[in-house]
């Protein structure tokens, strides 16, 4: 019932979806049948009614489509059917009044051009092929046959204009896009090179994506202000013209802004040693009186002026000239000295308004950074593994500054090997597990001298060598090597490149030493809760397993067996005569045995299996999906491989020899208490019997 009910729903769902390509299909059999070809009293009122019809299925078809939110699952098949019923209402229109040879024909190929043109590009092909299956209908209905003629040349007209809407439709829209991206290139462009010429970047470090719009926005609060000042000086001192003019990175003057009603100012750049501008940069301020008609010596105007008067106040800053305030009028009255020091005021607010605005960025970054790095702290401080320490740090780097290539990698003091433990980016599969020994690369040196490297964070991987010399990664210009150090102790390096130069600078440099020392601190707690799970779990001597987690183990292994049906087996193993031992050649040799007897159960054992240290001599091994017969061939190569270990020790050479009990579940026992007690007395059983051999329950 639920699958009938689930397909009964699916059907209706169809259906509603689908109702209007139905009710297209049945309008387009109407036009097959010649109803609106049709002359006369009887017809007029099913074609009155078709018509009605066909006006509010495209007007409800409409209005669904303009309520959609773009990129709706809906939006398509809506739009598919509105085109095809545009062709079938021009189509009918057509088939009334006069026929495919009549006057109005021509609609059908405007009504296509339209709905090709505007309806998306999967559906093309299929408002093609509509208008050239009612072509044929209008000619079978009209003539009662096929006139190749005129049908071959309004077929060619339909394919024409289908095909010539479709392509200049996209070549259009392809037109519009390449326009739209080349303006922001230039929008893109024009904001960098201002944010250079306003000193809003520190140094020449690469900001991340982020900062794009941070810096956009200054540019923009500095225009805002620099315009309301001229504005105001342009009322107040009555100017033509006033504007600032700053160097570019090419040290050519460009217009920053301006206030104006005159059309013959100049784009730019220009050269900064032209004119009454060149004279501001080398004298300072100065001014023109009485100025001749026609005088050329204003850069920022095309051609001849008529400008009277002229003041062009220096903006410098540090010491250094970074550009030029001026002021003009037509009108032949000189500056006064109290207009020229207003000038001179103005022009050391808009350095103020600059500077300001450079601390307000600094401080927005600043707080980014702290941002970044408390969430990262965050992150870190929770990560109780070596992996989630990784990927918080790694997240933190991205968003301080964005690479392509990341590393982690780790540092064995006494092997004095390297390893990438994690990369990702470009080419990471290369130089993920790679392991290579101290050399002269710069992960080797920056672990060597506690420093990050290189120095300037400039990459160039014909003279540096990231890890060796055959894995060095490529196509990277900048490369930042932070060792990771608690203690005084390289644990080993955070390393991050990027395409672009000076990626890694000053600016953001110290905030990732300072995710780098974090990193560092989270890595070595991992370690520790690493090695406390283990010493929780472990046996220190042997690294088998002990005995509480054995006991979990075989608890949770044997309520497996039971419901799936499995068996199990527990083999139980001691040494035979082991206080001899100690007693003749002392504890240390009795370690050494100990140990031996752990590394060969390990060596010997399944991968499913586990292996534990029970207590002294004593040892467990738990098979799945083991009978007794395969536990007993088990504990008999165990036993032959420790009677044939030499054990070399100060009073000569030494042999051991061992007893081993089999269980097996559910043959033996149902518990895990009773498997162990059911082993342990099969071990005993085999003492009594001479020791040195396996015994089953």
């Amino acid at each position: 019932m639920p699958i009938l009910a689930h397909r009964t729903w699916a059907l209706r769902r169809a259906l509603r979806a689908s109702h209007g390509l139905l009710l297209a299909g049945a309008f387009a059999a109407a036009l097959l049948a010649g109803v609106f070809s049709r002359v006369g009293g009887d017809a007029l009122p099913l074609q009155a009614a078709l018509g009605l019809g066909w006006v509010l299925l495209f007007a409800s078809r409409a209005i669904w489509r303009a309520r959609l939110p773009a990129g709706h699952a809906e939006a398509g098949r809506l739009e598919l059917e509105l085109g095809l019923w545009a062709l079938l209402g021009a189509y009918a229109i057509v088939q009334r009044f006069g026929g495919p040879m009549g006057a109005l024909h021509p609609l059908t190929y405007a009504v296509l051009a339209c709905v090709v043109a505007l309806g998306r590009r999967p559906a093309a092909p299929v408002f093609v092929a509509c208008a050239l299956a009612l072509e044929l209908a209008s000619y079978a209905v009209a003539e009662g046959g096929i006139a190749r003629g005129p049908l071959a040349a309004h077929i060619g007209f339909v394919a024409l204009f289908g095909a010539m809407s479709f392509a200049l439709t996209r070549a259009e829209i392809a037109r519009i896009r390449l326009g739209a991206r080349q303006r922001l290139a230039r929008e893109r462009a024009r904001a960098a090179r201002e944010t250079r010429m306003f000193r809003l970047v520190a140094g020449a470090s690469g900001p991340p994506a982020s900062d794009e719009r941070r810096h956009g926005a200054s540019v923009d609060e500095v225009h805002h202000t620099l315009y309301r000042l001229l504005h105001v000086l342009r009322q107040a001192l009555a100017l033509d013209t006033a504007l600032v003019l700053m160097r570019d990175d090419q040290g050519l003057l460009r217009i920053v802004e301006l206030a104006t009603d005159r059309d013959d100012v100049a784009e730019g750049p220009f050269r900064p040693g032209e004119g009454a501008v060149g004279a501001v940069l080398r004298n300072g301020t100065t001014r023109l009186e009485h100025v001749r008609p026609g005088y050329t010596g204003l850069c920022y105007y095309r051609g001849p002026t008529n400008v009277c008067s002229f003041v062009g106040v220096p903006l410098e800053e540090g010491g250094q000239v970074v550009g030029v305030l001026c002021a003009d009028r037509h009108v032949d009255t000189p500056f006064a000295p109290g207009e020229v020091d207003t000038l001179a005021l103005c022009a050391e607010h808009f350095i103020h308004v600059l500077q300001n605005e450079r601390v307000f960025l600094q401080l927005e970054r600043s707080k980014q950074e702290q941002s970044i790095l408390y969430g990262a702290s965050q992150a870190l401080g929770a990560a109780l593994t070596k992996s989630d320490a990784i990927d918080a740090a790694l997240d933190a780097a991205r968003q301080i500054a964005a690479y392509d290539f990341a590393a982690i990698t780790t540092y064995d003091g006494t092997s004095r090997k390297h390893a990438v433990g994690r990369a990702v980016g470009e080419d990471a599969a290369r130089f993920e597990g790679l392991v290579f020994r101290d050399n002269a690369s710069l992960t080797a040196m920056a672990v060597k001298n506690r420093h990050y490297l290189p120095y300037r964070g400039d990459f160039d991987p014909d003279q540096q060598t990231l890890f060796t010399r055959r894995a060095n990664v490529r196509d990277m210009a900048s490369m930042l090597v932070l060792p990771l150090v608690v203690r005084e102790d390289a644990l080993g390096t955070l390393i991050l490149a990027a395409r672009r130069r000076h990626a890694f600078g000053d600016r953001v440099r110290p905030t990732l030493q300072v995710l780098a020392n974090q990193l560092a601190v989270s890595l070595a707690n991992a370690a520790a809760v690493e090695r406390l799970e283990q010493l929780a779990t472990t046996d220190g001597l042997t690294g088998c397993l002990n005995k509480r987690t054995f006991l979990e183990e075989l608890e949770r292994k044997i309520r497996a067996a039971e419901r799936f049906g499995r068996q199990l087996s527990l083999i139980v193993t001691d040494i035979d005569h082991f206080k001899r031992v100690n007693d003749t050649y002392g504890h240390a040799v009795g370690d050494v045995v100990i140990r031996e007897l752990g590394k060969i159960l390990r060596e010997i054992k399944r991968e499913t299996d586990l292996v534990a240290r029970f207590g002294g001599e004593e040892f467990c091994v738990l098979c799945e999906e083991t009978d007794t017969a395969g536990a007993v061939q088990l504990a008999e190569r165990v036993r032959e491989r420790l009677g044939a270990t030499v054990f070399q020790t100060d009073a000569g050479p030494l042999t051991v020899e061992a007893s081993l009990g089999v269980a097996a579940f559910p043959d033996h026992a149902r518990t895990g208490a009773a498997l162990f007690e059911a082993a342990d007395k099969a071990l005993y059983d085999a003492k009594h019997r001479g020791r040195n051999q396996v015994r089953a329950a």
